[in-house]
């Protein structure tokens, strides 16, 4: 990041990530199988605990009831912020036009029906030979405008919660405040989840996934946080979540309430994969949405399948990647794909 983007601090912070299991979830022998998979695949840092070998090594996690775990050190969560604002920075370095808070529009076409500028609200024209939809929950709308494929991407409201540090009592009786800037990401059995808030924060990050319907998203609306969500309601969501983290990290109880809830949409497909590649209708539109909730993990990888396909001007079913990555098969991302392989690890 720091040689490429030319960032002024490390991005990526890897805590590392801790699956907890209790059996009744996954069998054993299942998690066992994607141990071996994943270390089959180069993972060869992700582990397999039993209950003595988490006891061990995070005596703050209350283990009753948990039967094994999985940790792979290496996984970590990125700063955002610096993710964003870093790379935009190094894009207009290298020539790019940012403009924000410019919704399109309208679309032009040349007499052979091909798109040739986009209008935004700002009133101003810009002119392409490739148009890239990278516009997330926005992407079907702005496909129509091109008059291109149906994207089949659902807006999904989520959830996030944060609690502080540990109030004046200081210390929980196993879990210190010098531990919580260094806490790995914990998977409770049901699927609620605690991390770090940031690199340096004292204070714990928390969420689980909810049964949201999906909705038609607006600018306007995407920060609201509708009723029974709200982090200071007592029988909120937010509550549900910290009362099951509770149970496996219990001195978050000396923490605070909940401070704030943050909210926004998913952007999701019916087999939680993107679209990746040129509209099946219009040959000079490249989709890159539909992320599911991994968009920010997934962006370098997409944007060298982007960079490819601009460069080869069609689809292509491989993109060779670098680091001796190899060839790699790009054809579950096809925009007109069938739904049949699915991603599971959505929190």
């Amino acid at each position: 990041w720091q040689e490429i983007v030319c960032g002024q601090s490390p991005v990526i912070h890897q805590n590392g990530y801790l699956f907890l299991h209790d059996g009744r979830d996954k069998k054993e022998a299942d998690i066992r199988k994607s141990v071996k998979t994943q270390r089959a695949a180069g993972l060869n840092t992700v582990e397999f605990l039993d209950r003595a070998e988490i006891d061990q090594r995070w005596p703050y996690i209350e283990t009753t009831g948990v039967k094994f775990a999985t940790w792979n050190p290496t996984d970590g969560f990125l700063d955002h912020s610096s993710v964003y604002n870093e790379a935009v920075a190094a894009a207009a370095r290298l020539g790019a036009k940012v403009v924000q808070k410019a919704k399109v529009v309208a679309v032009r076409n040349n007499s052979d029906g091909l798109p040739v500028k986009v209008l935004t609200s700002q009133g101003q024209w810009f002119a392409g030979d490739i148009f890239v939809n990278a516009t997330g929950v926005w992407a079907p709308e702005v496909s129509r405008l091109f008059r291109g494929w149906h994207l089949q991407i659902n807006a999904i409201r989520r959830y996030l919660y944060f609690l502080p540090g540990f109030n004046s009592a200081g210390d929980g009786e196993f879990l210190h405040a010098a531990d919580l800037p260094r806490l790995p990401m914990i998977i409770t059995p049901r699927g609620a989840y605690c991390r770090p808030e940031g690199a340096n924060s004292p204070g714990l990050m928390l969420g689980w996934t909810h049964h949201a319907h999906p909705t038609r998203p607006e600018f306007d609306n995407q920060d609201t946080v509708e009723r029974g969500f709200a982090a200071g309601e007592t029988e909120s969501y937010g509550h549900a979540i910290r009362k099951e983290v509770c149970a496996y990290l219990p001195d978050i109880d000396n923490m605070g309430g909940l401070e704030r809830a943050h909210t926004g949409f998913y952007e999701v497909t019916p087999n939680h994969n993107p679209f990746i590649g040129f509209d099946p209708w219009v040959p000079n539109v490249i989709h890159a949405a539909g992320f599911s909730g991994h968009g920010l993990m997934h962006a370098p990888y997409t944007a060298r399948i982007v960079a490819e396909l601009v460069a080869n001007g069609a689809d292509r079913p491989t993109v060779l990647l670098p680091a001796g990555l190899g060839e790699v098969d790009i054809t579950a991302f096809a925009v007109d794909r069938e739904f049949v392989h699915g991603e599971g690890m959505v929190l």
